[in-house]
C-alpha cells in the first residue's frame, strides 16, 4: 500500500517509531537516521544481551539504518541532502533540536515542497509548554487520563500500557497517510504537528462534554476495577482468576438469562440502569458469588460467551501466544533475530487484503548497516566519497 513512499525517520524510543513501523509493514522504505556514534537510544532498553536490544528490534524491524553524528555541520548538511529526496520525514526530537541544526521544517520543506513533516511530542510544538520535556505518564497525567484510573479513594495511576507514545505513533501515522493522499492533487507537502496529550485527551468520551453539559455535576472520579457509570462492568474474580465483563442496558437480559440460576431476573432492584447504579455493590457481589459456581474460569467465559454476554479472561501480554485467537490472528508473532534468538512481538495490527499476512517478521537493522546503499541510492555518493564520510566520522556503524 505505501510502496514507492520513501520515509526519512529521524525518531527515538516509541512513539515515533510506533508510526514508521506501521509505515514499514505497509511497504514504505522506511530510513532510519540514527545520532551517532551509539544510534537509537532504544539500543540499551531491556532486554539487552551484548549489544542487542529486543525492545529495539520490537520497534524498528523492517527498517534500514544510517547513523550520521549529528553534532557535526557535514551531519546536518548529509541529513539535509536526505530529506531532500524523501517524501515523508518523522521526529520526536525535544523542542528546537532540530531547528538549530538547519534541520526544521520550514528549512526542509523549502528544500523540498513535497516533503510531509511530521513531529510528535508530548506538549506539541505551539504553545506555551512547547518547550518542555515529557514522556508517556507526564502526557497521561496532564491529558486526564491518570485522574480517572485508580481506587476510587487512592492515588491517580498511569496505564499499564503506554498510551501517550502508541497513539501519539498512530495518529501521526494516520495524518501522514491524510497528507499523502491530499499530495496526489495540490503536490504540496504538509508539516504535521502531534501532542502525546491531545492524543489521549482525544479519547475522553464523556469526560469533558458531560460535565460541561451538567455545570459539572456529571463528573467522572475513579472507579477502581469497576466502571462506576454503567454496572456491571469491570473486572471480576473467578475460580480460577480474573475476568472482565461489560454490560450494558442491551445485554442486560443476556446476563439475567446466563444467570438464571440464582433468578437474577426477578431481583428488581437491578432492572433498571438506574437500580443498578444505586445498588451497584451489591450487584457485584452477587455477581461475583454467582461466578464461583462455576468449576473454572473457561467454563464460566463459555457460559457466558454462549448467552452473547461480553466478556474476556484478564490475560498477561506476556502469555499472549497461548491464546488460540492471538496466534489466529498472528497478533504475536516472532521474530528469529541472528543475535537474540527468537523474540516474541505483537504482530502486524493492520489486517489489509491489500497486505499479505507475513509469513516471515523482517529483522531490525544493525547501527549503520545500510549506509552505503542509502547514501548511493538517493545521493549517488560513490564508495570512496562514503568511505571518506566514514575516515571523517560523519557516518558510523556498529561494525
Amino acid at each position: 500500500m505505501l510502496e514507492g513512499v520513501r520515509v526519512l525517520d529521524l525518531t527515538q524510543y516509541l512513539s515515533g517509531p510506533a508510526c514508521t513501523l506501521l509505515m514499514a509493514g505497509l511497504g514504505a522504505d522506511v530510513i532510519k537516521v540514527e545520532p551517532g556514534p551509539r544510534g537509537d537510544a532504544a539500543r540499551i532498553l531491556p532486554v539487552v544481551k551484548g549489544d542487542h536490544s529486543s525492545y529495539f528490534v520490537q520497534q524498528n524491524r523492517g527498517k534500514r539504518s544510517i547513523c550520521i553524528d549529528m553534532n557535526q555541520p557535514a551531519g546536518h548538511e548529509l541529513i539535509a541532502a536526505l530529506a531532500a529526496e524523501c517524501d515523508v520525514l518523522v521526529e520526536n526530537y525535544g523542542h528546537g533540536v532540530l531547528e538549530k541544526r538547519g534541520l526544521g521544517p520550514d528549512a526542509l520543506r523549502a528544500a523540498n515542497p513535497g516533503l510531509i513533516y511530521a513531529s510528535i511530542s508530548t506538549f506539541g510544538r505551539t504553545g506555551s509548554k512547547a518547550h518542555l520535556p515529557g514522556f508517556d505518564l507526564i502526557a497521561q497525567a496532564y491529558a486526564g487520563s491518570a485522574a480517572l484510573t485508580g481506587e476510587r479513594d487512592g492515588a491517580p495511576l498511569g496505564s499499564g500500557a503506554p498510551m501517550g507514545d502508541v497513539s501519539a505513533g498512530m495518529m501521526a501515522f494516520g495524518a501522514i497517510s491524510a497528507a499523502l493522499y491530499g499530495r496526489v492533487t495540490t503536490g504540496e507537502g504538509q508539516f504535521i504537528d502531534v501532542s502525546m496529550v491531545e492524543s489521549i485527551f482525544n479519547m475522553h468520551p464523556f469526560a469533558v462534554q458531560g460535565p460541561s453539559m451538567t455545570e459539572g455535576k456529571a463528573r467522572l472520579k475513579r472507579t477502581g476495577r469497576h466502571f462506576g457509570a454503567v454496572p456491571p462492568a469491570g473486572t471480576f474474580m473467578g475460580p480460577d482468576g480474573w475476568l472482565a465483563i461489560h454490560v450494558l442496558a442491551g445485554q442486560w437480559s443476556r446476563l439475567c438469562e446466563a444467570a438464571a440460576s440464582i433468578d437474577l431476573a426477578g431481583m428488581e432492584r437491578f432492572q433498571t440502569p438506574q437500580g443498578r447504579g444505586d445498588n451497584r455493590i451489591e450487584l457485584l457481589e452477587v455477581l461475583e458469588a454467582w461466578m464461583q459456581t462455576f468449576p473454572s474460569n473457561d467454563e464460566l467465559i463459555a457460559h457466558l460467551e454462549s448467552h452473547r454476554v461480553p466478556v474476556a479472561p484478564v490475560i498477561d501480554p506476556a502469555d499472549a501466544h497461548l491464546d488460540d485467537w492471538y496466534v489466529e490472528r498472528g497478533a504475536v508473532t516472532e521474530v528469529h533475530d541472528p543475535h537474540l534468538g527468537s523474540i516474541r512481538v505483537p504482530g502486524f495490527p493492520i489486517h489489509s487484503s491489500g497486505v499479505p499476512r507475513r509469513q516471515v517478521e523482517p529483522l531490525a537493522p544493525e547501527l549503520g548497516a545500510d549506509n552505503g546503499d542509502v547514501l548511493s541510492e538517493l545521493l549517488g555518493y560513490s564508495p570512496t566519497q562514503i568511505d571518506d564520510l566514514a575516515q571523517a566520522g560523519i557516518i558510523r556503524s556498529a561494525s
